[in-house]
């Protein structure tokens, strides 16, 4: 249903008291709004920053986690799972251009589980990717989470001798 509101001259023309009228329009308000709220609002896409707040916030060039400084680290509960939800996706967004140094820098999304599950793996291309390049990882290993579960972000980084990059990572994913 959708619900179009009476003219005054419409309303003014139904039969009964002021009362009736009133209480029979706002019926029809509340069955718009409860149709409204059955709507599935949890498939609907949510976007997670993971580098919120990591490197530098001033400089685009060193904004996000760096992935070509030899030093592979990780990033532990980058994200904790509010409810059960379905990761949909992984982002990655260049904020320096990616120049491989001796190894192929390695972005992984990975529970915290004793034997830690990889739930999205993204490996920079040999060639290098440019500044404010924006890939949309759909492939997923792993897509199931319950309701507390961290994931940790795992970066294996490029060699250290003349090896540039950084990079904002973010999570999609849909509340079950």
């Amino acid at each position: 249903m959708t619900y179009t509101q009476s003219t005054l001259e419409a309303l003014r023309n139904k039969a009964g008291s002021l009362l009736n009228k009133l209480y029979t329009e706002f019926g029809l308000v509340k069955t718009e709004l409860d149709s409204i709220s059955a709507i599935n609002v949890r498939a609907l896409p949510n976007v997670y920053n993971l580098t919120a707040g990591m490197g530098t916030q001033t400089a685009l060039a060193t904004a996000g986690v760096d992935i070509a400084s030899g030093a592979n680290a990780t990033y532990y509960a980058v994200f904790v799972a509010p409810a059960a939800c379905t990761i949909t996706g992984m982002i990655t967004y260049l904020t320096e251009a990616y120049v491989k140094d001796t190894t192929d820098a390695k972005i992984e999304l990975k529970d915290e589980a004793g034997s830690p599950v990889t739930k999205v793996t993204y490996t920079l291309p040999a060639a290098g990717r440019a500044v404010k390049t924006t890939v949309v990882h759909t492939t997923i290993a792993s897509a199931s989470l319950v309701a507390g579960d961290a994931l940790d972000l795992v970066i294996t980084a490029s060699g250290s001798s003349s090896g540039t990059g950084y990079a904002r990572v973010f999570l999609r994913y849909t509340l079950d």
